[in-house]
Formats: structure tokens, sequence, C-alpha cells
């Protein structure tokens, strides 16, 4: 959605509100960006000093990108780490070394469960390995991300640092976690107003520790004002109709209904393919269709639940010499987008394949516990609003070890009829 376009009312009730605490429950394609940055050049343009605002993105490409549109030097744009590690910096006699995560001695499943308890607050259970990799951290002078923010909190709380900023804009507030949420409420002053964004239907970050239910916690402790934002300026009506099928299905505490002004376009399709192979030649062969018509690679999309579903058509697209790339790097004109589902969270595409519709693939859980399938769901959800003009979703009869799959249980609630590859 460019800049140039003008506020809807939705968006401009936002951008006008004076209230001191605000909760934006912001849909998929909405523009939630964009009113972030109008908020912020109306703020300055009513002279308020840049250096009083403060933007908390959850990743540096968005930081970047809000700093681009923002067009002030002097407004605070950062992740959380980043600023935390630059107060600490300013404030204190702060050297450690930041953590190489690639060259420590740990595992990345006992780093997540470090984090998960350091980003908890403690509460949850403490690791066995955890007094092992802290004093290893301790030897080596290094600090690990969650330090950063435990850090910054005992700064606040020795006094060393005065929370200062007037103006406190949070995006991605679904996915926070305690840690996260701690460091905001250290920044908030008597005289901060705040304004924190998020989508909870697009929460899929809980195996990192983050946490929907902080929006809650939020609005209750500092009676913000909810505003919503449900127009969908990405994607047709027939695929917003498909999210909207797929996620309505959740347990959810904040209901909406994304709605789009797009005109009608193409169907989103079901494909059932004999095996992996099969459904790679379909890929490829609709890939190259797609070329042919004016659709540009790069605009192109296949996303996967977990890598392991993609490796054959890796296999395939290598045989074929093919130009992909699996990094989120939007480089342009390199070829199509080869990315997990988490990977490809902020991004758009004119076409969207997901393959590895099965069961147990995606969703990918086994036991299925409402909570589980909720965030599955929500993945589901996340890479279906990818895409902006075409959509195709993609299972196989049988896997790569020949065995018979189940079809996923969100092709059933897509609505739509399956056709089988030829």
């Amino acid at each position: 959605m460019g800049d140039h376009m003008i506020l809807n009312e939705e968006q401009k009730k936002v951008v006008q509100s004076t209230e001191h605490f605000l909760f934006l429950l912001a849909g998929a394609g909405s523009g939630k960006t964009r009113v972030i940055v109008e908020k912020i050049k109306k703020l300055i343009d009513e002279s308020i000093d840049p250096k009083d605002i403060l933007a908390i993105t959850f990743t540096r490409k968005s930081a970047n990108e809000m700093r681009e549109r923002v067009n002030n030097h002097d407004v605070h744009i950062h992740t959380f780490h980043q600023f935390c590690l630059e107060q600490l910096r300013l404030n204190e006699h702060y050297t450690y070394k930041i953590i190489n995560e690639e060259s420590v001695p740990f595992h990345q499943d006992e780093r997540l469960k470090i984090s998960i308890y350091k980003n908890s607050l403690y509460r949850t259970i403490k690791p066995k390995i955890y007094d092992k990799y802290q004093t290893y951290l301790k030897d080596n002078n290094i600090k690990d991300f969650d330090d950063m923010l435990l850090d910054f909190i005992l700064l606040v709380q020795t006094k060393k640092y005065k929370p200062c900023f007037k103006y406190i804009f949070i995006d991605e507030f679904q996915d926070t976690n305690l840690l996260q949420y701690e460091v905001l409420k250290k920044l908030i002053h008597k005289d901060t107003h705040v304004l924190a964004v998020g989508d909870p239907d697009q929460s899929i970050y809980q195996f990192r520790g983050a946490h929907s239910k902080i929006i809650s916690l939020y609005i209750e402790e500092y009676k913000a004002k909810t505003y919503m934002l449900s127009t969908n300026y990405r994607s047709t009506p027939e695929i917003i109709k498909l999210a909207n099928a797929i996620i309505t299905k959740n347990n959810r505490k904040f209901k909406k209904i994304l709605i789009t002004k797009h005109q009608p376009h193409i169907t989103p399709k079901i494909i059932r393919h004999m095996n992996e192979t099969d459904e790679s030649h379909f890929i490829i062969n609709s890939i190259k269709d797609l070329h042919k018509q004016g659709v540009k690679l790069h605009q192109i999309a296949i996303l996967f639940r977990n890598h392991y579903r993609s490796y054959e058509l890796k296999y395939q697209l290598d045989i074929l010499d093919f130009l992909y790339q699996h990094e989120s790097n939007q480089l342009q004109n390199q070829g199509i987008h080869l990315l997990s589902i988490h990977q490809a969270k902020g991004l758009e595409f004119d076409v969207v394949f997901i393959i590895g519709l099965e069961k147990y693939v995606l969703p990918s859980v086994h036991e299925h516990t409402q909570t589980e399938q909720d965030e599955e769901r929500r993945l589901m959800f996340v890479a279906v609003t990818r895409a902006k003009k075409q959509l195709i979703l993609s299972y196989v009869q049988y896997n790569s070890f020949n065995i018979l799959q189940r079809p996923s249980i969100f092709i059933k609630e897509c609505g739509l009829k399956i056709q089988k590859n030829k």
C-alpha cells in the first residue's frame, strides 16, 4: 500500500486520536505501518520534538523500512534489542560481546529453552543446562539477546536511565513476550502516549515465548482504547474469503473479518498430486506459464511449514537450473522465493503456492490440543494472506517414503473443490 494513497476512515481515526493508550487491531495487509508513519509525521507537524518519539519494530528489516518512510533521523526507530543495547552503551560501561549464536557450544534447542526461561521472567521451568550456559557467557564476557533486555530493566531500576519518551509506538505486538512487555512498561511514565499495533490472528511465535495474552494485559492495565483496521489492501476478494473461512475456526478473543475493495480475480485452487515429484513438476510448469503471462519470478513465492517438505522441489529446481532464493531478502528479479511460512511473515507476492497441506505436515502437530491447532491455523492464515492475486494450495497422496497421506484439515476449511493433477 503506497504512501500516496489517502487514509481510509478507520486509519484516519487512529492517526487523529489523542488518547494516552491505544491498541490497534490491524488485520493482514491493512496498512498498519502507514498509520504509524502518518501518526509520527503528524506529531512532528504539531511541533512534538522527534527525539521524544520511539518506535519499536519486530525485525531490523521493518525498522529500516520505517526509518525510510518516516524520513526523520531524530525519531528513534529500533528493535527491542537495538534499543536496549544502545541505551546500555550510552548509560554505563557496557563492553560485553554480543552472542554469535553459530559459535556457542550449545544446541539450538537448548538455547531456545534458555531463552524461553529468560523471556518468561524466570517463570517457566529452569532448563538443566542453564547454569552451565550462564557460566560460559560470563567466562567469555558475552551477553545474549535476552540479557540485553534484562540488563536494560536493571538500568531503569537503578535509576541510571530515566524514561523520557512522550510517544511510543510498538509494532507486531502479538509477537511480544513478557520480558519485552516489561521493557515497554519501564519506558512508560506519566506523560507517555502509547500506540500498540498487532494482530492476534498472526501470532506465530508461541514456540519462542510470545504471548498473545499480552494484548489483553496491556488493554486492561492501561485502559487502552481499541481501534480496528479491517480493510485489506493486498489481496483479492477470493483470497480474503478463504483467509476469513480458515481463521474464524479459531478460538479468538478479538474477532474481525477482513474486507477488501479489490475487484474479483482468480479463485484459489487446491490441487491433489500423486507424490512430491508430480507436485514439483506441476509447480515448475505453472511458474513457466505464469512467467510467459508476464508475472515476474520474484513476485512468486512457494511457502511450506517445514524445510524437509521442500527438498524434492529444490531438487527438481536444481536439475532445471531454475533460479530461486530461500531467504526473505527481496533481491529484485532474482528468481522465485522458497520460504518457510515464518520467513514469509510481513512479505507479499502476486502469486503464492502453499505446499504440504497434509495431516501432520500443516498442521504439523500430532497431539492436536486446541492451542497447538490454533497456532498452526494462524500460520495457515499468515501463509494465505501473503498472496495478492493468485493462490494455489497443494498436497500429495504419497510422501517421499511412499506412505499414504491424509489431507490437512485446512483443505476442508477452505471450502474449495479439490482438483486432481492429471
